[in-house]
């Protein structure tokens, strides 16, 4: 009998609970991951509009369970600023966590840039 062939019941069972024990560490490991949130403007005011250069996203760091980062979608996170109450002229936002939307078991941990300038004018200046 070759060496290969003896206790193989024995072989299977431990390669399957190694098996096991892998996708048991790999799922329930928690994780970081940095990706960028696309930007989204909600609630201009009536007859303002962002003039010159905005940024299209900021980079998010997001913590949780590596098998969900690893399945997450950029278009899962957006960061939604709410622009409401605004005025014109040069805009200064803060860019909190909790304004970034993420699926449930995720934490947005940090954003980067925490702050964002726009500009807000009367669509014909």
């Amino acid at each position: 009998m070759s060496v290969l062939t003896r206790h193989w019941e024995l072989k299977l069972f431990a390669l399957g609970v190694s098996m096991v024990f892998w996708t048991v560490v790999a799922t329930t490991e928690k994780s970081d991951l940095i990706m960028a949130a696309p930007l989204e403007l909600d609630n201009i005011p009536a007859g303002l509009e962002v003039k010159g250069d905005r940024p299209d996203s900021v980079d998010v760091q997001l913590h949780g369970l590596r098998g969900t980062l690893s399945r997450l979608g950029t278009d899962r996170v957006k960061a939604r600023l709410n622009l409401a109450g605004s005025a014109a002229g040069e805009v200064t936002m803060r860019v909190l966590p909790e304004q970034i939307t993420v699926p449930p078991g995720i934490t947005v941990v940090r954003v980067n840039p925490s702050r964002v300038r726009l500009i807000l004018g009367s669509p014909r200046s």
